[in-house]
């Protein structure tokens, strides 16, 4: 065991025992004590990984009845009958069936043939496509699939510095498009769904997927060219000959003609997208329901696109667990008062700001929170009931404050904690230092963009 991962399990030992001393009071009751103590070290566990992350994640299932942050066992698995556990884990196996077949291949090389004339063009091309597939698919399963494209075209480098050069832009620019691509619809990532969903839970008012986009894609139409700006300028790839370029992109074999199977998935993804943005008007068409019920026809007999055991080995069962347990801690933090407590802690003073204002400082706290609290669902779990409670005392739609969690919280990039960017992070093309000094910039350059347009977009659609 490393010495981080020994420190790790003291600390969280060592809180799990010490928070017992700490006083209650009338706001922070002992359930609520006792639940914010496990998720700070459920988070230390899942950061220093002493254990798998999925074992950390049943563990913390066990803690919170242990504890009594909730009344039982059923209580504490709450957040494994939440939707958005069953549309994480489908959303594996369509991300699995768009790589089988070579559909997300296909769009590349679509790409590359425009863009792709030199090496910073053909960063760009990989980052437009990672973030057009995110936007309907696991950022985890988009990063995992491009990973493969990036290091097979870094082996046309026969200098290994340059070719260590070029791969710390590539794979620092891979994970923060796929972040941010997962911004243009609610089916882009889970963190989407989960804001949307506790927003409803809580107050009733829905976000509906048309809704989401307004507001998502002009900020990934100005983010997406701005990321890869900035970390070319910050990190130059080293150029190749036009000659080695065409080669590389003729490696990349992709047949002519649609095949069947092709033109199946293409098919019940289009079907899906289009009863997705139906969703807003006709609610029967609940997202997950779709991509559930979409995710079965990868199974139909004489077609298989998929059999089970691809399925399960595509599977991240590490999100799968994160997803439900987070979601079980953070229905403890609303029902025993912890949000409370943190909107009187955190947020103290924003509701005397014009709602610009608001935005902006809503905006810097979520990512200041994300360098001590990297485990994107465990903050909108934090912070979803105070920001709620903060519009309410602002006397504004809590649409403004949760949209801006969702789309700040899920650029998660500052530095290689959260799942995404750790899988660029182990080719082991960047130090965790690296990152944050173009990373740093483009999260900076997020907080103007979601507080300039943010606001505009909702006045427009009629909600603020």
């Amino acid at each position: 065991m490393k010495k981080i991962q020994v420190i790790g399990l003291l600390l969280a030992i060592t809180i799990l025992a010490g928070m017992n001393f700490i006083p209650i009071g009338n706001v922070l009751t002992e359930a609520g004590r006792n639940t914010l103590g496990i998720l700070v070290a459920v988070l230390i566990l899942l950061i220093t990984e002493p254990i798998p992350i999925g074992v950390t994640c049943i563990l913390g299932i066990g803690l919170l009845a242990l504890f009594k942050a909730v009344a039982g066992i059923p209580q504490a698995l709450s957040g494994y009958t939440n939707p958005i556990v069953f549309f994480v884990l489908v959303s594996f196996g369509i991300s699995a069936a768009i790589t089988k077949v070579p559909l997300s291949k296909r769009l590349l090389v679509k790409i590359m043939s425009s863009f792709g004339k030199d090496v910073k063009k053909i960063l760009l091309s990989i980052m437009i496509c990672a973030a057009l597939i995110s936007s309907i698919v696991s950022n985890v399963a988009t990063t995992a699939v491009f990973i493969t494209v990036i290091l097979q075209f870094l082996n046309i480098y026969t200098d290994e510095s340059e070719k260590k050069h070029t791969g710390k832009s590539f794979m620092i620019g891979l994970p923060v498009a796929s972040m941010i691509g997962g911004m243009i619809t609610p089916a882009g990532s889970s963190l989407n769904l989960m804001s949307i969903n506790l927003l409803e839970q809580l107050t009733g008012i829905r976000i509906t997927f048309v809704q989401w986009m307004v507001c998502g894609i002009p900020i990934v139409v100005i983010m997406l060219p701005l990321a890869w700006f900035i970390i070319i300028r910050v990190y130059p790839p080293v150029e190749l000959s036009p000659e080695d370029i065409r080669k590389y992109i003729e490696t990349l074999h992709v047949p002519s003609k649609l095949s069947f199977s092709e033109r199946y998935v293409l098919t019940l993804v289009s079907i899906m997208f289009v009863l997705w943005v139906l969703s807003s008007w006709i609610p029967a068409f609940n997202i997950t329901l779709v991509a559930i019920i979409g995710f079965t026809f990868l199974f139909m007999p004489r077609i298989s696109i998929l059999t089970w055991q691809e399925f399960l080995d595509n599977v991240s069962w590490s999100a799968f667990f994160l997803v439900g347990t987070i979601i079980s801690v953070g229905n403890a933090l609303v029902a025993n008062g912890v949000s409370n407590w943190i909107a009187a802690t955190v947020l103290p003073d924003a509701i005397y700001l014009p709602v610009y204002g608001l935005v902006f400082i809503v905006a810097m706290v979520v990512f200041s929170m994300l360098i001590f609290v990297p485990v994107a669902p465990a903050l909108i779990s934090m912070l979803v009931a105070p920001l709620i409670d903060l519009a309410g005392a602002a006397n504004i739609s809590p649409v403004l404050m949760i949209m801006t969690l969702g789309l700040c919280v899920a650029n998660c990039y500052l530095l290689p904690l959260d799942t995404v960017p750790l899988l660029t992070y182990m080719t082991g093309y960047y130090k965790i230092s690296e990152m944050s000094k173009s990373t740093g910039l483009i999260q900076i350059c997020m907080i103007m963009v979601v507080t300039i347009w943010l606001p505009l977009a909702l006045s427009i659609l009629g909600i603020l």
